[in-house]
């Protein structure tokens, strides 16, 4: 297996930041606690670990109460997201079609386990992908499992796709090439290679593969 093309799935694959905050919201209501978040403030969580957002949501409380408020959060977005998914980027099928006939394709996410399947389940993507993995399933970080993904399947040439600076961290870290999706959720100073918006990824990809 010699190219690998790994995606971010918030703000890379879907934007499920509507859901999420009707869900979030509507969690901390059925569990009575006081916290109320805008959608600014869920941006701002997207492609965070968990232990990050938490110190970003419930920064009044310690981290073990605060992991505690979380897993309600987490929980109940499984369901919620089951019922009403994000929304996926314009032809996305097409271009998730077209490159699976000639790279595998994989997801690589700061979330918690359940949350991809969402993704997957509600679009109807599971024949795209070759595999996936997350924080939630390996406790580990994204440069970590990226590595992984890389090593369980020989990949010689990778390629990390995602929306924000700690993206373009976690995939220097793991030594790979990386493509920002300037269409999603986050800035990047550096000069780096991006595309604007995903139907122009394939011609990207082309430019850093090794042939």
């Amino acid at each position: 297996m010699k190219n690998g093309i790994i995606f971010d799935l918030d703000g890379t694959l879907w934007d499920a930041r509507k859901s999420l905050l009707e869900s979030y919201n509507l969690t901390m209501v059925k569990h009575n606690l006081k916290y109320r978040f805008t959608f600014d403030q869920v941006t701002s969580y997207m492609g965070l670990t968990p232990l990050e957002t938490v110190v970003l949501a419930f920064k009044d409380v310690d981290t073990n109460k605060g992991l505690e408020y979380f897993s309600y959060l987490v929980k109940e977005e499984i369901e919620y997201l089951k019922i009403k998914p994000g929304t996926m980027f314009d032809k996305e099928i097409e271009v998730l079609s077209s490159l699976s006939k000639k790279y595998n394709l994989f997801i690589v996410s700061n979330c918690e386990s359940g949350y991809i399947e969402t993704y997957l389940d509600g679009h109807n993507t599971w024949k795209y992908f070759k595999d996936y993995l997350c924080i939630g399933m390996t406790k580990k970080e994204k440069y970590e499992n990226i590595q992984i993904i890389q090593e369980k399947y020989n990949i010689q040439n990778v390629i990390y796709v995602g929306d924000t600076k700690k993206d373009y961290i976690e995939s220097t870290k793991a030594g790979v090439k990386f493509i920002h999706a300037r269409y999603g959720f986050g800035k990047i100073e550096e000069k780096v290679n991006y595309i604007d918006k995903l139907s122009d990824l394939d011609q990207e990809i082309e430019k850093l593969i090794i042939k």
